[in-house]
């Protein structure tokens, strides 16, 4: 009896890390305050060339807050042509499993179109979950 009461407790230790371990998995919830690490794979700072302006912006720093009650807000600094800007966007967020929908109802640029990201666990980073999106073909990714 007493071993397995001992089997029974081992048993659902070792099951409940396996399953408290999946940060892709359904259960995983997207909320958190997630930092700008690299776009497209290179690290910050970020220049690229805006196609509707032809400037030259450079990303310092984003952040995006998720919280529980379904609502967050992007903070980012960047330079536009070498002069110091920011940008401010805040809305609600949903999730569908590994998807996270972003649904603005301000942004510093009036850009109010909704938007996607995928929540996943560090591959590259080493920190505990992720964020992805993906802008017109750039991959900006974040980490918690």
């Amino acid at each position: 009896m007493k071993a397995r009461t001992v089997l029974m407790a081992a048993a659902l230790l070792v099951g409940g890390v396996t399953a408290c371990s999946d940060l892709t998995g359904a259960n995983s919830r997207a909320d958190g305050v997630y930092y700008l690490q690299a776009v497209n794979n290179n690290g910050l700072p970020f220049s690229y060339v805006d196609n509707s302006t032809g400037h030259t912006l450079t990303v310092f720093s984003d952040q995006y807050v998720l919280s529980s009650d379904g609502t967050y807000s992007d903070q980012q600094s960047y330079t536009d042509n070498g002069a110091q800007r920011s940008y401010s966007e805040s809305g609600n967020w949903t999730q569908s499993g590994t998807l996270v929908t972003f649904t603005p109802f301000f942004s510093s640029t009036n850009n109010t179109t909704a938007y996607q990201a995928t929540i996943g666990n560090s591959g590259s980073y080493s920190r505990s979950k992720t964020l992805s999106v993906n802008f017109s073909g750039t991959v900006w990714y974040y980490t918690e």
